[in-house]
């Protein structure tokens, strides 16, 4: 599971991006389904199907099939290129964005795809009504938007943002002819059983808890994929994922640890599925909600991570497949501080921190407490991950020993992400996908702790200070120099505990020919699949 910390490719987004599970080879023989079918699994239903209003992860994938942005990442080359716009201009002073749009390109219903499209999309994901904080933050320094005809959208921006380009182009578009007459913008049919965009897919159907199919767009104005049809089942639990995996009722899987070492090792898996991996553009951490005791204090919150033995969770559980991260950047990337090596796991150290900040067992019953409070807190976790399955009554044993009470609560995804949007937590465990190139704003900058994504409510004037000037620096060596001391403080303040960035791990049935692996994952448009010729 995985919350998405945006749209496309600019927002973050929380955990298990990648699409898990898909189908047979034409027939098996107990399940029949179409050979042009790929077959994968989800955990649970999309929120939306807007993608204005998207921030999981399963909405943001579910919806870059129906909806088109203006640019897109060539994943081989990371540069920008066109997709619903043809070609583009910045000015010298990177304050204005003009986009020469594709003529002909029409929606899923027929109507085409015009400049007015573009600029009610902006107009709406900038409406204070629309309750999207964590893609406003990207839009907020646009000073107008306007078109000098059909087909030429301008923005003007107040100051520049060395991402301008990447988010302006990247905002998906949605049909103004259509959202324009809808009462209620976050509820509505299209949002959940109709949408409809450019993309080369359209819903065929969506049974709740069960199974949501796409179905290829034959007028689509592009390169028509060879993969004409999508299905996702909906399957909550890992395990049963697998075992739909090995039956051929999925076509690809993302696998753990356990299952890439130890359950798909055997001829007849390895003749069926190729096994892929690739360094995953994500973290996993732990949160802490810094508004709280005993998490108001950072003594507590450094104790946390040196009571966690990431290494030796790393060579058990994960089975070596991870790296121990350290901050909110890619762990490959320049913006990442290399000279921050991880906290060690000390118990020593850990205790020492918390006798510092006033924690001893007074009335020995082998929980530390401090002013007749218990150090004692819930940690929230999404169910059905195998992960935290695993994982989390380990972290709990272990503090339990150095009088850390640890109580786990498995929760319903979209019922974390409710409690979590309240701030209604003491801790969470959950994981972030990120740009290669990532602005750490939505998560961290104090204009997101009430509304936006800053969830645990630590700032300083000095992150807030840094993150604004990196946004205007378009020299990446000055700009990794502010992200590198951005880094250090979260580092030395670890409102988060940072786990682990860990490897996609894939299964990909073998009649899927043409797969290539980027630095950004796979991309289906490319696939060929290799029909059976009777």
């Amino acid at each position: 599971m995985q919350f998405s910390r945006g749209f496309r490719q600019g927002f973050y987004k929380f955990i298990f991006i990648i699409l898990c599970a898909t189908v047979a080879i034409g027939c098996s023989r107990k399940w029949h389904r179409e050979a042009d079918t790929l077959m994968l699994q989800i955990s649970t239903d999309p929120i939306t199907l807007n993608p204005v209003l998207s921030e999981d992860a399963y909405s943001s994938t579910i919806c870059s099939y129906i909806y088109e942005s203006l640019l897109e990442r060539d994943k081989a080359t990371l540069d920008m290129k066109g997709r619903l716009a043809l070609n583009w201009t910045v000015s010298p002073n990177n304050m204005v964005y003009t986009f020469y749009l594709r003529q002909g390109v029409k929606f899923h219903d027929g109507q085409p795809f015009t400049a007015k499209d573009v600029i009610f999309t902006f107009q709406k994901t900038m409406d204070e009504n629309t309750p999207n904080p964590q893609q406003k933050v990207y839009f907020r320094d646009v000073q107008n938007v306007f078109a000098p005809d059909d087909y030429t959208v301008i923005f003007v921006m107040k100051k520049p943002y060395y991402k301008s380009l990447e988010f302006l182009g990247g905002m998906d578009i949605i049909p103004e002819h259509i959202f324009s007459k809808v009462t209620n913008f976050v509820l509505n049919d299209f949002n959940m059983k109709n949408p409809v965009g450019t993309g080369p897919y359209k819903l065929q159907s969506w049974k709740t808890r069960q199974k949501l199919t796409l179905i290829r767009n034959d007028a689509y104005w592009g390169h028509l994929p060879d993969i004409k049809k999508i299905e996702y089942k909906i399957i909550e639990d890992e395990s049963v994922a697998l075992q739909a995996l090995k039956k051929q009722e999925l076509d690809m899987n993302n696998l753990n640890s356990f299952e890439w070492e130890r359950q798909t090792g055997s001829k007849k898996f390895n003749d069926t599925f190729r096994k892929i991996k690739y360094l995953a553009t994500t973290y996993s951490y732990i949160g802490y909600n810094t508004r709280k005791f005993p998490f108001d204090d950072k003594r507590v919150r450094q104790a946390m991570t040196y009571l966690i033995d990431r290494e030796k969770v790393r060579d058990t559980i994960l089975n070596g497949l991870s790296e121990i991260t350290t901050g909110d950047f890619w762990i490959q990337s320049k913006q990442y501080n290399q000279n921050l090596k991880p906290y060690e796991f000390s118990p020593a150290k850990a205790l020492s921190l918390l006798k510092e900040a006033g924690f001893e067992d007074s009335d020995k019953d082998g929980i530390l407490d401090k002013n007749g409070k218990k150090l004692s807190f819930e940690l929230m976790v999404p169910s059905g991950v195998d992960f935290y399955r695993k994982f989390t009554p380990i972290m709990k044993e272990e503090m339990g020993k150095y009088g850390v009470e640890v109580n786990i609560r498995q929760m319903q995804f979209q019922a974390l992400i409710e409690k979590i949007n309240k701030r209604e937590f003491e801790a969470m465990m959950l994981a972030w996908s990120m740009d290669i190139d990532n602005d750490p704003y939505q998560l961290w900058h104090s204009s997101q702790l009430e509304k936006g994504h800053n969830f645990t409510g630590f700032t300083t004037p000095e992150m807030d200070y840094l993150i604004e000037r990196a946004r205007l620096e378009f020299n990446p060596e000055i700009r990794n120099v502010f992200y590198h001391r951005f880094h250090e403080i979260l580092y030395e303040n670890q409102p988060y505990t940072f786990l682990f960035t860990r490897y996609n791990l894939v299964a990909l049935n073998r009649r899927f020919q043409n797969v290539n692996v980027y630095k950004t994952g796979l991309d289906y448009r490319e696939w060929k699949i290799m029909r059976i010729v009777k």
